[in-house]
């Protein structure tokens, strides 16, 4: 059985960006989306300070921003070699929210 466990980031109202996520918690699988949102995109920022200075996260052997398609209430999985080593993460919604959206970033742990 796999192990995981789940920490909720918050968008607030009028925002699109999140609160800051420690990734030192164990490996970013995946993020379960609210019942309503308004972005249909999330792009991902990244420091290496949780009060530095946060940078696009760029997509694996790419040269684009590293973007998911986003739905109201579904599972998206995240690609594993685009978050390794990612210390701290911010999640970007395509649009401002209009109200505070919960997400639920979905790890496993590192042995």
């Amino acid at each position: 059985m796999l192990d995981v466990f789940e920490v909720t980031q918050t968008i607030a109202i009028s925002t699109a960006t999140s609160d800051v996520l420690d990734c030192s918690l164990g490996q970013l699988v995946g993020l379960i989306f609210p019942a309503a949102l308004t972005g249909t995109a999330m792009t991902f920022t990244m420091s290496n300070a949780k009060e530095g200075t946060y940078v696009p996260v760029q997509a694996t052997g790419g040269a684009s921003v590293y973007s998911i398609t986003v739905a109201a209430s579904k599972y998206v999985p995240v690609d594993l070699n685009t978050f390794s080593g990612i210390r701290y993460l911010k999640l970007v919604s395509g649009s401002t929210e209009l109200a505070a959206r919960s997400i639920i970033a979905v790890f496993r742990p590192v042995r």
